[in-house]
């Protein structure tokens, strides 16, 4: 993640570009259809694989620089909401086990 952080842009087909490249708002090209079908954020510009398209997009990327951070796949907070919802919840199990005799 630091490494994606300091990118200038990300290329390829790998969804780290999409999810936390969306999150910490690094531009991204996504080359072919691998990732079809997947949300994502403004940061991604998706294109075929052709040289020339890719080069075109990586220069729009580059020149746009940083978008605003996107939160479509959640705001990094999950684990403390999980945490107070099992806090609350009445998590008590009570399991009697019983023995045939043959």
């Amino acid at each position: 993640v630091r490494l994606i952080n300091r990118a200038a842009c990300l290329v390829g087909n790998s969804s780290s570009g999409i999810r936390e490249g969306a999150f910490l708002g690094v531009p991204c090209v996504n080359v072919g259809s691998r990732q079809r079908g997947r949300e994502r954020g403004p940061n991604v510009i998706d294109v075929p694989h052709a040289a020339d398209g890719i080069e075109a997009a990586i220069g729009r990327q580059v020149a746009h620089g940083r978008y605003q951070p996107s939160h479509i796949y959640g705001d990094g907070h999950a684990a403390e909401r999980i945490t107070a919802v099992l806090a609350e919840a009445p998590l008590s199990v009570y399991k009697a086990l019983s023995y045939l005799d043959s």
